[in-house]
């Protein structure tokens, strides 16, 4: 595995290109197999309707720092946990093509090349740190790997303009930080991409701990490595603070808010930020046990401030405060944030299988490679931690997969070597043709083909609802004068988009009265529900209700409650203060009788 100084000195330069064709081949066959989306803005995920209809109104004059979806639960707008910072990509390539080409396709065009732009970013990051580990040849093979892994490809397709690629990609900058030879500007990468993730989701509060953690350690073994702790330090709590005030502004530093950066996490690591490197000037580096203590001050003041700052957020999870109705009939029905044991067989190799064969990979090379038995190792305790949290929260498997690209493309790399020694030229084919049951696509594709998925309801959020969704089914609903809709949760964000309604609620925690009105809406019995759709919001209520045939969220409450208003609507018996209104299938509307 190991190259002359002079080869690693000079390959980089020829594999640049070869890594940025290999990310224009896949952008451009992404862009193919989508295109049929793109006229009408078929989204694969309400979350990235909303993010559109969350650029639109910043654009049109919405502030910067308020984030807030006024069209949703009028007049008193829904409240949401979002960053500006995944709009401005999204708002400026809308800015640069609108001029030539119209507001409806600067707004295509944005949705679905700014995924690609983000995968670019995640590619390059990629390509440098298993570079920085193992070469040219693992870079490109990490790259390869990277541009077939379906459970990461997901986040980044066309019109997936939802946060969830930019967590990825700046994970993998996390990443080349940790391998980065310079321990001071390593730490400042960390620090800084672990940062921006944080003002995008507090997901990446456990891979800041993680790091974190990983640095402490190899301080603690290695003097050398004191300013990559330090640097990381710095950059993170002094980047997280100063983003958050950029943000969100003076309530940004002093709210709290337990699902987001807010003043609850924001100040812990400023402490974190200004004691470490007070702690390193005062104990030094001269011993390991004076190295310990440096981290140990330095994490221990962010607990303390935590502990005695944190109040409701110490007490584990945010969205307990939804109430029971909407914890158990949406939040607990959305399976990309539900643990492995509630995912199924089919979904637990898709889960575990790459991140543990990437697992092996590097347990060897840290065995064989000498010279680089820390930074693999590194990578494998950043995959043993990213394992554990996918293993809580489905949707985090991406993170843990990438983390396991480097170690699984030197074993690839390996045991090609062992397949093309053998002495036999039917073996040395068999051998190396057998080893694509290896990669990311081949492991779920094998496991996916001998365990198949139960044939089962699928959850709210499940792609099967997307006809509910499209243009053309809403289309009717633009008919209408602008009005209040009481619709299900996952139409919602379409809705919006498509038309120039408002909604009670979308799939967006923070307005858990919302969502719990909609819930119960269409679970209570029709004259109970008429109080609640009549009387939302001071007494005005919705002007119209609005169902589609064979949307999974529907049939959900029907199910949960046959004598409900969704159950009735489902075998066609309208209630009296509800009127049909013209609509083809599958949409159904009806107007509320006041």
């Amino acid at each position: 595995m190991a190259s002359s100084p002079a080869r690693e000195r000079s390959a980089p330069w020829r594999a640049i290109p070869l890594a940025l064709l290999a990310w224009l081949l896949c952008a451009l066959v992404m862009l193919w197999l989508f295109h049929g989306a793109f006229p009408h803005l078929a989204f694969r995920d309400p979350d990235d309707a909303m993010r559109l209809q969350q650029v639109r109104d910043w654009l049109n004059g919405q502030a910067f720092q308020d984030v807030s979806q006024h069209r949703v639960n009028p007049p008193i707008g829904g409240p949401m946990h979002w960053s500006r910072i995944v709009d401005i990509p999204v708002a400026l390539l809308i800015l640069l093509t609108r001029p030539f080409a119209g507001a409806a396709n600067a707004e295509i065009f944005a949705c679905a090349v700014a995924p690609l732009l983000l995968l670019g970013g995640l590619t390059f990051a990629l390509h440098l740190s298993a570079r920085r580990i193992g070469g040219s040849r693992l870079a490109l093979l990490a790259v390869a790997l990277l541009l077939t892994a379906p459970s990461i490809l997901v986040q980044f397709t066309p019109l997936r303009i939802d946060h969830h690629g930019w967590q990825i990609m700046t994970a993998a900058f996390a990443l080349a930080g940790v391998l980065d030879p310079r321990p001071g500007r390593g730490g400042l990468v960390a620090g800084l991409a672990l940062a921006v993730w944080l003002q995008i989701s507090s997901e990446g509060l456990p891979y800041a701990a993680l790091i974190g953690g990983l640095f402490a350690l190899r301080q603690w073994i290695d003097a050398g490595e004191a300013p990559r702790f330090t640097a990381y330090a710095g950059a993170l709590g002094g980047a997280a603070f100063l983003l958050l005030l950029g943000l969100k502004g003076l309530p940004g530093i002093a709210g709290y808010q337990c699902d987001a950066l807010s003043a609850v996490y924001a100040w812990p690591l400023l402490a974190f930020a200004m004691v470490t490197p007070v702690a390193m000037r005062l104990l030094g580096t001269a011993t390991g046990a004076r190295r310990l203590g440096v981290a140990a001050l330095g994490g221990g003041a962010a607990v303390i401030v935590f502990a005695l700052t944190g109040g409701p957020c110490l007490k584990g999870d945010p969205f307990a405060a939804l109430g029971p109705v909407a914890y158990r009939l949406w939040y607990m029905q959305v399976k990309e944030g539900q643990p492995i044991w509630d995912q199924g067989w089919s979904m637990v190799g898709v889960i575990l299988l790459p991140s543990l064969a990437g697992l092996a990979g590097a347990l060897v090379a840290a065995r064989v490679e000498r010279e680089r038995r820390v930074q693999w190792l590194s990578i494998a305790l950043l995959i043993v931690g990213a394992v554990l949290v996918s293993i809580m929260v489905m949707r985090a498997m991406s993170v843990a997969h990438l983390f396991a690209l480097p170690g699984l493309a030197w074993l690839l790399i390996a045991l090609f070597a062992r397949a093309q020694a053998l002495r036999l030229a039917l073996a040395r084919v068999l051998g190396s043709v057998a080893l694509m049951a290896l990669t990311p696509v081949g492991l779920c594709a094998l496991w996916i083909a001998l365990v198949p998925a139960p044939a089962k309801a699928r959850s709210i959020s499940a792609p099967a609802s997307v006809d509910c969704r499209s243009a053309a089914t809403l289309a009717p609903l633009r008919s209408l004068r602008h009005a209040v809709l009481f619709a299900p949760i996952d139409m919602g964000p379409d809705i919006i988009v498509q038309s120039g309604h408002s909604v009670i609620a979308t799939a967006h925690h923070r307005n858990a009265a919302g969502i719990t009105a909609v819930i119960e809406g269409f679970t209570l019995s029709p004259d109970r529900a008429r109080a609640i759709i009549g009387g939302l919001n001071g007494g005005r209520g919705a002007d119209y209700v609005v169902t589609c045939a064979g949307l999974n969220e529907m049939t959900l409450y029907a199910k949960d409650s046959p004598g409900g208003l969704a159950a009735a609507l489902e075998k066609g018996k309208v209630p009296a203060w509800l009127r049909p209104a013209p609509a083809p299938a599958p949409l159904h509307i009806y107007r509320v009788v006041r």
